[in-house]
């Protein structure tokens, strides 16, 4: 054992690390992008969730409360729909993932002290979302009847009767309820709250893009590691011939994958299937070639397998945290959700809720749809066009 040739190998170690820009930013941007992504993008507090307001009592005491609700910074109102029909199809296809409802009677049930009560119907795919939801509305409710607790008095027998001394409560005969006001919240599509439902569609995705991604990173690599590159150049095939083959077999694979998590979650985890196969099938494809063109890229701008993987790793971190499938989506700063929306994992994620969890179609989420086809487009493009038939 000789000290000396130890540190001259290990010195030579450092000069090669040194004078790799991929290692380098492997080491020193990958914690720093861990640390601002947890410390800044990701926040567990629920705001400003998507909500249509359908407030057929248009009364000064329903807009005072939908106004308080906003207040709670919960609810972010961005739709008024004209029906009960059309709210539940906003709820279907993601655009809102709340409704507020207010019966037409609400305002004289209120000044006369018979409980008028207001729904609020939650999308409970996400179960952090639907217990925020209710905790606000709750919390909102009991400092509403707290506040008009004064105005009631108490009969006999325990129950509590309207105030005489305010005519507008109606008659002393007349019974109260014991909360003037009370929010009635509604867990759809996941009553149970079971985080298998939330988590399995968005592990799909999460599972996809990581497999298909680091092969295809590894495709073009791989050939000029192990000599074979060569006959691809002298073949007659050109670039653009050359992705779409390379494409062709990991799509099959990404196939078999997803039928065998599909298949495990409905047996394992009573996940329901309430949308149509087919539409599953046409996004999932979508998002698998999403995936691989942006794994061609990599592999066609990186000299070595581990470099492959290096920069296949700076991509799989937002993706995952940055998607919604973890975190709150809406609860991330504008800039996070921002880039999120750049991220095909984001999309094919409220796809897949939508369709397994929701039973909505692809004409009802064509903004997500075509968000995948626009990057798979792109993706292909830019793989073409960095590829090179040449050695390096």
């Amino acid at each position: 054992m000789s000290l000396r040739r130890i540190v001259s190998v290990a010195r030579k170690e450092l000069r090669q690390l040194a004078r790799d820009p991929l290692t380098t930013g492997f080491v020193v941007g990958l914690p720093l992008a861990q640390l601002a992504l947890f410390g800044y993008a990701i926040n567990h507090d629920v705001r400003h969730v998507p909500t249509a307001l359908l407030d057929s009592s248009n009364s000064e005491v329903s807009r005072r409360l939908v106004g308080q609700l906003e207040a709670t910074q919960t609810f972010d109102v961005v739709v008024r729909p004209g029906n009960a029909d059309e709210a539940r199809r906003l709820m279907r296809d993601g655009s809102v993932q709340a409704v507020i409802e207010i019966p037409g009677d609400f305002d004289k049930l209120y000044y006369r002290g018979k409980g008028a009560e207001l729904s609020i119907l939650v999308d409970a795919t996400d179960p952090t979302i639907a217990r925020a939801v209710r905790a606000s509305a709750q919390g909102l409710e009991g400092e509403i009847n707290r506040r008009l607790q004064p105005f009631l008095v108490e009969g006999q027998e325990g129950t509590l009767r309207a105030s005489t001394s305010r005519a507008t409560f109606g008659s002393e005969e007349d019974l109260d309820r014991q909360r003037l006001v009370s929010f009635a919240v509604l867990d759809l599509f996941n009553p149970e709250l079971r985080t298998a439902l939330f988590v399995v569609p968005g592990l799909l995705g999460v599972i996809l893009t990581t497999t298909m991604i680091l092969m295809t990173a590894l495709a073009i690599v791989r050939e000029r590691e192990r000599g074979t590159f060569e006959f691809l150049i002298a073949t007659p095939v050109r670039r653009l011939e050359l992705m779409v083959g390379k494409i062709l077999p990991y799509i099959a694979i990404g196939a078999v994958q997803i039928v065998l998590i599909l298949g495990a979650g409905v047996l394992l985890f009573r996940v329901p299937f309430r949308g149509s196969v087919i539409d599953l099938t046409i996004a999932s494809v979508v998002f698998i070639a999403a995936n691989l063109v942006l794994g061609l890229t990599i592999s066609a701008r990186t000299k070595t397998q581990y470099q492959a993987t290096q920069v296949s790793f700076f991509f799989f971190l937002p993706s995952v945290l940055l998607s919604g499938f973890m975190f709150p989506f809406d609860a991330m700063p504008e800039p996070a959700q921002w880039l999120g929306e750049i991220l095909p994992l984001t999309h094919y994620a409220r796809l897949c809720k939508g369709i397994l969890l929701r039973g909505a179609t692809l004409t009802d989420q064509l903004y997500e749809l075509g968000a995948l086809v626009l990057f798979f487009v792109v993706g292909l493009t830019v793989a073409t066009a960095v590829f090179k038939k040449e050695l390096v």
